[in-house]
């Protein structure tokens, strides 16, 4: 395939090396050398393509390559793709943590952000911003597919039902529909959200250390405060510890949370000649209120993968425990509605 997809790249297959790396939760992530070049070949999970809209994220990434932001797509095959090495490290679970490096994170998160006024998402006349947003998208589409699985789950893993039955995913689709209403009152801006900002996904540059991000599978218009969640929740998670699955990480502190914001509004204001007079405190209840949208998502989008993955990762773990901790915020919002 390396050859039919770049002539002159290698000559014999004995040329390549191939080394795959750890910590890719939904694709198997390959570095490829010959010939004294590096490119990163990335194949799709089994199944995943229920979960990810793959034209979507293809047009995105020709978009972002023209805006020079993230690694250039090189070619595509039926499952899987090559992209451009970025000569870098990638980020672990303490490095984000680091306030520097926190401030950086927050600087690419804001301009990422700002892609939405080049690329504003097409408003439908007469409906709400619900529609736009990719997290409801995903959860409309995710709640049905697990609801047809769980039949599969409980007989793949008769260990599971127990747990399963008790959640009662029959409430959980009347949950969803509550914390829609709670979330339609809380105002925070559509950005274009990269909806996945774990560590994993944030690459230092070794020529001048700037940060990349990377993997943009989940990318598309959200709110503020969601892209906000999603990164102060993956705080909480080393996928390369010994329990890759769990939230053992603390989340962000106040100072930390403030930190970042600040970092975030800054770039707005300095680099992206934003003007925006929300204070930081609101910017953190957006978040607050959005880290039940996250853990919604995320606990769907584990179980379907519990259902079909053949990555080594105890996706029914990380899934039963986003979905408590989602439980847990709707009963925290309902008591302050």
């Amino acid at each position: 395939m390396a050859k039919e997809l770049f002539p002159g790249w290698i000559q014999y297959k004995e040329d390549i090396a191939i080394n795959r790396i750890s910590g890719a939760l939904t694709n198997a992530i390959f570095f490829v050398d010959a010939g004294g070049k590096r490119r990163l070949l990335r194949v799709y999970g089994v199944g995943v393509d229920q979960l990810i809209d793959r034209e979507k994220e293809l047009a995105w990434l020709a978009r972002l390559g023209r805006l020079n932001l993230g690694p250039r797509l090189l070619a595509i095959f039926g499952n899987g793709r090559f992209e451009e090495y970025v000569e870098s490290i990638t980020l672990n679970h303490n490095d984000i943590r680091e306030p520097n490096i926190s401030k950086q994170i927050a600087q690419c998160m804001a301009r990422q952000h700002a892609i939405v006024k080049i690329y504003p998402p097409q408003q439908k006349k007469d409906t709400d911003d619900r529609h736009i947003l990719e997290i409801w998208q995903n959860v409309d589409k995710w709640y049905a597919l697990v609801m047809r699985l769980l039949p599969t789950l409980k007989q793949q893993h008769p260990h599971w039902i127990p747990l399963l039955d008790l959640y009662n995913f029959d409430q959980l689709g009347k949950d969803i529909e509550r914390s829609k209403e709670i979330l339609s009152d809380i105002k925070s801006p559509i950005v274009f959200g990269h909806n996945d900002l774990q560590y994993g996904n944030i690459l230092k540059r070794d020529d001048t250390g700037a940060l990349v991000l990377v993997d943009f599978e989940y990318a598309g218009y959200n709110t503020r405060g969601f892209d906000l969640a999603n990164h102060f929740v993956e705080w909480r998670y080393d996928y390369h510890g010994e329990r890759p699955a769990a939230m053992t990480e603390p989340f962000p502190t106040k100072e930390e949370q403030v930190r970042f914001i600040q970092a975030y509004m800054d770039t707005n204001k300095t680099e992206l000649g934003m003007d925006d007079d929300t204070s930081v405190e609101e910017i953190q209840k957006e978040m607050e209120a959005w880290l039940m949208g996250t853990h919604l998502g995320w606990g769907l989008w584990g179980l379907v993968q519990a259902s079909q993955s053949e990555i080594d990762f105890d996706y029914f773990y990380y899934s039963m425990e986003r979905l408590n901790a989602f439980r847990e915020e709707l009963v925290k919002w309902n008591l302050l509605d």
